[in-house]
């Protein structure tokens, strides 16, 4: 050997200079060359580590040694972090404008600048070419682009790239100096798979080239240098090809590792060195690595395509080859490089891979990517007739979940299909037994029911609930939430009394309206008018005369003439107001002779209680009504006695009647100002219910005579604009007044309730003792179970309810017109809540005696039904509470007690 074969080295990874001894020349540099030459398209697409970047440099030296023009762009400097398209596309300008040398020719960087906000970055590249390259190179043109797979991997589509050589090809017939510019793409990808927008069309143009692996006829450069290296240096290359297949990264490498143990004479075998400097220990050897990226390929590029792969792969070494149809699968194989095409068939491409990538990898990448791997290698290895392995329930519809999306292997979906295919026989079973299971529940719950409908429960369930009822009803009452209630219908009881009402005839009102104080012209009236009133009202003998104004100063003029009629009238009565704001009694007026106008108004702002009297230590006020029915009773020869001693609980006897005195809980109040003597105001009615006469007639004469003989008469205003007017019950319910009443008619109606009840008899509104309300609620919530348990139907119950309800209400409207105002509103409120207490009651008892025959129904099945009948039981169980769910528990546990002991005492018979 010469010193320069001496010196030989052999290239493992990387491109080959174009000069370099070791390159190995195939068939694919001819026809590359050639079919570049005269200007065709073409395309090395093939695994990697085959010789494609070598081949591309060897191409572009001799095409350039023809004078072509060669401009190699290289997309993995392009990258793949912060890239934009329109950086993506300046980058194939750059690598153009260097590689063709065109940098004293143009700026190329204001030249994309001038036209990047007019033209997307595809046109700036096209016009580029069109305008630039194919103008400023007058030579035919290559551009080599390497690494084409690297548009894959961009977070943009680069469709239009692959559509714009396309364009290039296209106007090769119609513009000449396109046929100049020619197109070669390396790289590891699948034409199919360049446009990935599958309505364009594919990037089916050009000239696939073949890159096969050394043929033994091609790898004369190899074995230079071999010789003087071992002593048969011929055979030990074909032994090389024999285990490389004549991959080239691999067959330089193992090349390499032969010189290296010929010099350290370790050399016997290649066998021996390929075991052990590349299968044993092959992924802390692979260095640079070339194995690990075929795993890598297969396992992790398409994650959903990874089980498909290597089953087929799996196949393939199963059977030694496989026929080729082209499928998206095996492309993928064939581009990993570790399968390869010939005649038709795919097989491994060399005995390296195959000791490598062997059945013990396969089966080991299969168990980690499965979650059924034991069990599929069990069935398979049963001859795929063992169901036994099969999937079911929820694993298997994690695992069709976990499958969704994959590509997997015939055998995986053989595996899950059988299984599919059992649990669809198991759930047919499985309906039949259900449905006979419902059938049984549904058997025994209707043989149960009307046995059960019979049924009625107990008496004493009706004490309890009427109890249970009351109890919370009361609290309700006690806490004020009854309150409103029943104050609002007090007042619909006051409206529906308005009809049966008698007129007052003792009492006539003398109303002062907007009209009258028009035509006086001016408020308050002067003195002298109201003097001239009061004395045409004295003329006609009235029994009293109540003035409702107040006249704590003199309104001029004839302020001395009213004075005068104050002195000349003893049985005139003026009012005070006692609570703040005070107002002062007329001061001409004799102190015995007045008497408060103030009222009592409860929350909402209404008008149910007279305010007769206040007590003081030193002196006791009356209201203006307590006056005048006082003036009124005793011309009758009637006086008021004061029974009981004890201020709290006073009464004051007055003829025919006791008024008792308010209390704060009377009635439905609850915790109300019970301050002065009070009673609850018994209404006559509206105005409409005295006689009235206008304060303009009276002044003028114009009243019959007579008219206010023997009356007691009230003077006051009803004039809106006064505003002395109160919210009465007769402001509430369904014959309701819209307007409130007047301060002087309230007064009409405390003095008519006091004489009417003292002459008359009229019954005063009454309360019963909290204890006598309470058992009186009591009997309504007893009522109200009672015919609830008496009655079967909903409906029934329902209308039995309405009428006992409404009859409840007349009973408490007519102990409204005797006088007695009754707690109807907790009444109803018991009636309704114990006749739906005692039917969800007996609803729920019905419910739990049906359950246990029921129950008892399904034991016995099961004697003849045993898995129906215990899932029918097991439907019962779902379907109850769990008392009852523990009740079922028991009697199964004491089913199997009593069954195990009749079996041991047939054994010991």
């Amino acid at each position: 050997m010469t010193g320069a074969k001496s010196n030989f080295e052999y290239q493992i990874g990387g491109s080959l200079e174009s000069s370099a001894p070791s390159y190995v020349k195939r068939y694919a540099d001819t026809e590359f060359y050639e079919r570049l030459k005269l200007g065709q398209f073409c395309y090395v697409l093939n695994s990697r580590q085959m010789g494609k970047s070598s081949l591309r440099v060897q191409m572009m030296q001799r095409l350039q040694a023809e004078g072509i023009i060669c401009a190699f762009i290289d997309l993995t400097g392009m990258g793949t972090q912060d890239v934009t398209p329109e950086k993506w596309y300046a980058g194939i300008v750059q690598s153009l404008v260097s590689s063709c040398q065109l940098h004293s020719k143009i700026q190329w960087r204001s030249w994309w600048r001038e036209r990047r906000d007019l033209l997307s970055p595809v046109q700036c590249l096209s016009k580029f070419i069109e305008e630039v390259l194919l103008v400023e190179v007058k030579e035919n043109i290559v551009i080599f682009i390497d690494e084409i797979d690297r548009v894959l991997s961009q977070n943009f589509s680069l469709d239009d790239f692959f559509a714009l050589i396309r364009f290039f090809f296209e106007q090769r017939e119609v513009n000449y100096e396109y046929r100049r510019l020619t197109f070669a793409l390396l790289g590891v990808a699948n034409p199919n798979e360049l446009i990935q927008d599958k309505t364009q069309t594919p990037f089916n143009i050009g000239k696939a080239i073949e890159l096969q692996g050394f043929q033994p006829d091609e790898v004369q450069p190899l074995m230079d240098g071999l010789n003087q290296r071992v002593s048969n240096p011929e055979e030990v290359l074909m032994h090389i090809l024999e285990w490389t297949g004549g991959q080239p990264f691999l067959t330089q490498k193992l090349c390499q590792f032969i010189v290296l143990e010929s010099n350290a004479q370790r050399f016997s075998s290649v066998e021996q060195v390929v075991r052990s400097h590349i299968v044993e220990n092959w992924k802390s050897q692979d260095e640079p690595e070339h194995l690990r990226t075929i795993g890598d390929r297969i396992l992790y590029r398409n994650e959903k395509r990874t089980g498909r792969l290597l089953e087929l792969y799996q196949q393939i070494l199963r059977l030694g080859e496989i026929s080729a149809d082209g499928t998206p699968e095996q492309i993928e194989l064939r581009l990993s490089g570790l399968v390869v095409e010939e005649q038709g068939k795919l097989k491994v491409y060399n005995r390296i891979y195959e000791a490598v990538f062997n059945h013990s990898w396969v089966e080991r990448k299969l168990a980690e990517l499965r979650p059924y791997a034991e069990a599929i290698a069990a069935w398979s290895a049963s001859g795929c007739q063992d169901e036994s392995y099969l999937l079911r329930g929820q694993v298997l519809q994690d695992t069709l979940a976990w499958a969704l999306g994959k590509s997997l292997g015939d055998l995986d979906y053989q595996f899950l299909a059988a299984s599919q295919e059992l649990a669809k026989r198991q759930a047919q079973m499985s309906l039949q037994v259900l449905a006979q299971a419902n059938k049984l529940l549904a058997q025994a719950r209707q043989k149960a029911k009307p046995e059960v409908s019979q049924r009625r429960i107990g008496l004493f369930w009706i004490p309890r609930i009427a109890i249970c009822v009351t109890a919370p009803i009361l609290l309700l009452r006690f806490g004020g939430l009854l309150e409103g209630g029943e104050w609002n219908l007090l007042d619909q009881f006051f409206g529906w009394r308005l009809w049966l009402e008698s007129p007052e005839k003792r009492i006539a009102i003398v109303t002062i309206d907007e009209e009258d104080i028009k035509k006086v012209g001016k408020w308050p009236i002067p003195d002298q008018i109201l003097a001239k009133a009061i004395a045409n009202i004295k003329a006609q003998k009235p029994r009293a005369i109540g003035l409702d104004i107040y006249r704590d100063l003199p309104v001029e003029p004839g302020h001395q003439d009213l004075v005068n009629i104050f002195q000349s009238t003893p049985s005139l009565y003026g009012i005070e107001k006692v609570v703040n704001p005070i107002i002062a009694p007329p001061p001409s007026l004799n102190p015995e002779r007045v008497g408060f106008a103030d009222q009592v108004v409860d929350a909402d702002g209404k008008v149910r209680r007279a305010l007769l009297l206040i007590l003081s230590q030193n002196e006791t006020r009356y209201s203006l009504a307590m006056k005048l029915a006082q003036h009124y009773l005793e011309s009758e020869g009637i006086t008021i006695e004061l029974v009981d001693s004890d201020r709290q609980h006073q009464r004051l006897r007055w003829g025919k009647a006791v008024f008792e005195r308010f209390a704060g809980n009377d009635g439905g109040y609850v915790r109300a100002d019970s301050g002065g003597y009070q009673i609850l105001l018994n209404f006559r009615g509206n105005q409409e219910n005295f006689a009235t006469f206008s304060f303009r007639d009276i002044l003028e004469k114009r009243i019959p005579p007579d008219s206010l003989r023997d009356r007691l008469v009230l003077i006051g205003t009803t004039a809106a604009s006064i505003k002395d007017v109160f919210y009465t019950p007769y402001n509430r319910g369904l014959f309701n007044s819209s307007q409130p009443m007047t301060g002087v008619t309230i007064h009409a109606n405390i003095i008519s309730q006091i004489i009417s009840a003292v002459v008359d008899g009229r019954p005063l509104l009454r309360v019963w003792q909290k204890p006598i309300e309470w058992l009186w609620i009591l009997v309504w919530a007893g009522l109200g179970a009672l015919v609830s348990r008496q009655l079967r139907y909903s409906m029934a119950i329902a209308a039995s309810i309405i009428l006992t309800g409404a009859g409840l209400l007349g009973i408490g409207f007519l102990a409204f017109c005797l006088g007695w105002w009754l707690p109807i509103i907790p009444s109803l409120l018991v009636l309704l809540g114990s006749a739906v207490a005692f039917e969800l009651v007996t609803h729920k008892q019905l419910e739990r005696l049906q359950f246990h025959h029921t129950l008892a129904l399904l034991l016995e099945m099961c004697q003849d039904h045993p898995l129906a009948g215990a899932i029918a039981i097991e439907y019962l169980k779902q379907s109850e509470s769990q008392d009852n769910q523990a009740f079922i528990d028991q009697q199964l546990r004491e089913k199997q007690l009593a069954t195990r002991h009749r079996s041991e005492k047939n054994v010991e018979t």
